[in-house]
C-alpha cells in the first residue's frame, strides 16, 4: 500500500486490487470505533452513458432504485443483519455518488465482510422489482409535499436545460412504475464493477488486517469488456426562466434565487470552497449589511446559499423565506454585482474552515465520505485540505472572476 503523505498527521494508505477496486485506509491506533463505506460515482444525474461505445439511457431514479434493492439478500434484510453484528448500517444516492457505510465500536472483520458482500452480489427478480416500485413511489410523494425539497427541484427546473439535475434523485412515478430487472441488472453491471468502485475504511485495526481481510473476501470478477463512460450534453449558460412563481400549501412565502455563470476551472473541490468563502464574506454575519437585513425583515433563519460546479459551469443559490422576497432579490443581485473582500475577515473565515475540516478527520462517517467524495471527484483529500491551509487572496480572487457574468432565475412560491 501506498503512504498518503500528508501534514495531518493521518496515517492513510492507498491501494488499488487486482479488480481495480480503489482502496483507502486509514488507521485510528488506539481508537475503538470502526467505519467503512463503499460506494461507486453512479449517482441521478449519470443518465446517459456509453457500454463498449454503445450509448446507454438509464430511466431517472435509477442510482436510487439500485440502491434500494441491494439491501435484499436470500437470508433476510442486509440492514437487520447489520444490527445482529453490532453496527449501524444506511446508504444514500446523490446526484453523483451512491454510498453504502457502516459503522460499529465492535469487531470489524464481520460488517466488513458483509458491507463488501452487499455489493458484490445483487438478489433480486421480476416480483421483488415490481414491489419496490410502490414503495418508492410513496416515497417520491412524502418528497414532493415537502416545501422545502419542492422549492429546491423547482429551482433546478428554472435553472437547468440540459444537466440532469433537473430531475429528482428518485425520478417520477412514471420512471420508476417503468423501471424493469433489465434495467437494474444492466445499471449493476455497468457502475458496480469493482473499477467504479471505492472502499474506504478508517479504523483502529491495522491496515494490514484490514487489507487482509478485504482480500479474503470474494468479490465480482466481470467477464467481457466493460468500458463504461458518462455523457453529458452540454448545458448552455442561460436559464429556463428568469422569474417564475407558484402557490404552494405553506403559511409564509419562500424563494430563491440562482446565479448560472460559466466555470473552465479544473479543481472543482477547492474552487467550490473558494466560492463559498467569497459568499459568506459577503451574505453572512462576517458582513455589515447582513444585520441590516435581518432588522428589516428581508431575511431571515432561513436564509441559506450554497455553490455547485460542474464541468463547464457553476450555479449559485440563494434561499430565503418571509413577505419581503422582492426586497431579497434586490439586495442579493445588487450584492452579487459588487462582490467585495476583506483581508482580515478573509483570513478569519479560511481559519475557521480549516478548523472544521481538522475536526472532520475524527468525526469517521463523515471522514470515510469526505475521503471518497474527493476521490470520485479525482482530489487526494488531503491535498484538497493543505490547499485550505494555504489559500491565498489571489486564489478567491481568481474564482471571483468567474462570477463577473452570470443569468438569474427567480423563483417565489406562495401561499
Amino acid at each position: 500500500m501506498k503512504k498518503l503523505n500528508n501534514d495531518f498527521q493521518e496515517n492513510a494508505y492507498h491501494t488499488i486490487l487486482d479488480n481495480g477496486l480503489n482502496v483507502y485506509i486509514i488507521e485510528k491506533k488506539g481508537f475503538k470505533k470502526s467505519v467503512a463505506a463503499y460506494g461507486t460515482s453512479f449517482g441521478a444525474v449519470n443518465l446517459l452513458q456509453t457500454l463498449n461505445g454503445e450509448q446507454v439511457e438509464h430511466k431517472q431514479g435509477l442510482a436510487h432504485f439500485l440502491e434500494h434493492k441491494l439491501f435484499e439478500d436470500e437470508e433476510g434484510d442486509i440492514l437487520s443483519q447489520f444490527t445482529d453484528l453490532g453496527a449501524s448500517a444506511n446508504a444514500f444516492t446523490s446526484y453523483d455518488q451512491t454510498v453504502y457505510y457502516f459503522s460499529t465500536n465492535h469487531e470489524l472483520e464481520a460488517p466488513l465482510k458483509l458491507l463488501i458482500k452487499l455489493i458484490n452480489r445483487i438478489y433480486v427478480d421480476h416480483d421483488s422489482i415490481e414491489k419496490e416500485k410502490g414503495i418508492i413511489v410513496e416515497e417520491l410523494k412524502m418528497y414532493e409535499h415537502n416545501p422545502n425539497m419542492n422549492l429546491l427541484m423547482k429551482t433546478y427546473e428554472n435553472v437547468y436545460r440540459q444537466f440532469p439535475m433537473k430531475y429528482d434523485i428518485g425520478g417520477t412515478a412514471d420512471s420508476v412504475n417503468n423501471t424493469t430487472l433489465e434495467d437494474v441488472l444492466l445499471a449493476y453491471n455497468m457502475n458496480y464493477q469493482p473499477s467504479q468502485m471505492a472502499l474506504v475504511v478508517v479504523s483502529g485495526e491495522s491496515k494490514s488486517t484490514i487489507l487482509d481481510i478485504i482480500k479474503n473476501c470474494p468479490m465480482r470478477n466481470i467477464e467481457g469488456s466493460w468500458d463504461v463512460k458518462d455523457v453529458f450534453e452540454e448545458e448552455p449558460l442561460d436559464v429556463v426562466k428568469e422569474e417564475d412563481s407558484y402557490q404552494f400549501p405553506i403559511q409564509t412565502p419562500k424563494a430563491s434565487l440562482s446565479f448560472k455563470f460559466k466555470y473552465d476551472g479544473d479543481n472543482l473541490l477547492y474552487d467550490e470552497f473558494l466560492i463559498r468563502s467569497l459568499l459568506n464574506l459577503n451574505f453572512s454575519q462576517l458582513n455589515d449589511d447582513f444585520q441590516v437585513w435581518l432588522d428589516q425583515d428581508i431575511i431571515n433563519s432561513y436564509f441559506s446559499f450554497d455553490v455547485d460546479l460542474r464541468d463547464g459551469f457553476g450555479v449559485v443559490y440563494f434561499f430565503n423565506e418571509g413577505e419581503n422576497n422582492h426586497l431579497f432579490k434586490e439586495i442579493i443581485i445588487d450584492r452579487m454585482n459588487q462582490l467585495t473582500i476583506e483581508e482580515n475577515t478573509f483570513n478569519q473565515i479560511t481559519k475557521r474552515y480549516f478548523g472544521e475540516s481538522i475536526l472532520s478527520l475524527s468525526q469517521y462517517d463523515r471522514y470515510a465520505i469526505n475521503v471518497m467524495s474527493a476521490h470520485f471527484r479525482k482530489t487526494n483529500y488531503y491535498d484538497y485540505l493543505k490547499s485550505i491551509k494555504d489559500v491565498s487572496l489571489n486564489d478567491i480572487e481568481r474564482v471571483m472572476a468567474y462570477l463577473k457574468d452570470f443569468s438569474v432565475s427567480f423563483l417565489e412560491m406562495r401561499p
